[in-house]
């Protein structure tokens, strides 16, 4: 049965906005107003359902509903609002990038007022569906003086499709919840902005979550590159059920403990894990490759975020396969809450990055 927990209030709130992120087994709110130009932490909740998950009794390769929060997300989402008190009602969603598609797209120097019409000539040329079927979102990134690729002084545009099916849901969600949904954005995007924020270094983030594992590459504060694998932490999870012959839950409960200690001194495990972790592994070293040969730039940071951000020993075995500084995000960093707070944040805090990254948007 899901519960609420970790849920805390501060008393009155001035304005604020919440910060929504819709997972696969979880619901994460955070609302944050302006103090004094630093955002300040006003409330957070979450919500977790594991029976979404792949069940206690099932241990194969059960088909995923693409459905958000397999179709409960308008429940999940008024009793969350409604134990943890909420009051802002002016939300930022996200989706996954797995469901959507981005590229960077190349145009000539031209005049800013030429910009959105050459967008809309040129997006048919890179989007892989019917534009009649999705919502184009841009973004002008910079100059291609760095890139090697291409001639120098071209415009560089990150440009974002969204299927129109999805965002209807999410409207219909936002809007059967009672709240008023002002953006819809990747999700990648608002991790870049809740970890890196501006940082000009350029930057690999990885999120392994329950569904898939999403890498990606931050550049002078601006998405890359983004791209899904479906080896994810559930995957873990299973293997690790099957092979010790205990239920999922169990199973889940020994990977958060342990981490990837439990292949130390372990060889059955070593063996059912390893082949997962490589196809993470080498995943995040191709991206690493395409963008040192598009930009020449290379990459010597790796930023993990969400729910097995903190799996013990998953940083150390990325920094000893990948060689390079291996951190785990910390997206309350920038912002202000109350000092009591810290045991909680320091525990769960990495869970919220999503959800920050939205909420910090609408404060921008």
């Amino acid at each position: 049965m899901a519960s609420p927990f970790n849920i805390f209030g501060i008393g009155s709130k001035p304005k604020s906005y919440l910060g929504i992120d819709i997972g696969t087994l979880s619901i994460k709110i955070v609302e944050l107003s302006n103090e004094n130009g630093r955002p300040k932490l006003e409330n957070y909740a979450i919500l977790t359902d594991y029976d979404l998950a792949v069940g206690d009794s099932v241990q194969d390769d059960t088909e995923r509903t693409p459905k958000v929060f397999n179709g409960q997300a308008i429940l999940m989402l008024r009793q969350l609002v409604k134990a943890g008190e909420i009051k802002a009602r002016e939300i930022n969603m996200s989706v996954p990038i797995f469901s959507s598609f981005l590229t960077v797209m190349e145009l000539p120097q031209m005049p800013e007022t030429e910009v959105v019409k050459a967008v809309q000539f040129e997006a048919k040329k890179y989007v892989p569906v019917p534009l009649d079927s999705v919502v184009i979102d841009w973004s002008l990134i910079g100059t291609s003086n760095n890139d090697l690729s291409a001639q120098a002084g071209k415009i560089l545009i990150l440009l974002v499709a969204i299927p129109k099916d999805l965002i209807n849901e999410y409207t219909n969600i936002a809007r059967e919840a009672d709240l008023k949904l002002l953006t819809i954005e990747l999700e990648t995007v608002s991790a870049a902005r809740a970890l890196i924020g501006n940082d000009p270094v350029p930057t690999v983030l990885v999120d392994m979550g329950s569904r898939d594992t999403t890498i990606s590459v931050v550049d002078n504060g601006s998405l890359r590159i983004s791209h899904s694998i479906e080896t994810s932490g559930e995957d873990l999870t299973r293997v690790l059920a099957n092979s010790l012959n205990i239920s999922w839950r169990r199973a889940e409960e020994l990977k958060k403990e342990n981490g990837l200690k439990v292949m130390d001194n372990n060889n059955q495990i070593t063996n059912v894990l390893t082949p997962l972790l490589n196809v993470i592994i080498n995943a995040t070293q191709n991206i690493i490759d395409i963008y040192f040969s598009k930009t020449k730039k290379k990459i010597e940071k790796l930023i993990i975020y969400g729910g097995a951000s903190k799996m013990p020993g998953f940083a150390e075995y990325l920094n000893s396969r990948l060689k390079m500084d291996v951190v785990i995000g910390a997206p309350f960093s920038r912002v202000v809450y109350h000092e009591k707070l810290k045991p909680v944040i320091d525990e769960i805090g990495h869970e919220f990055t999503i959800a920050i990254g939205l909420a910090l948007k609408a404060l921008q």
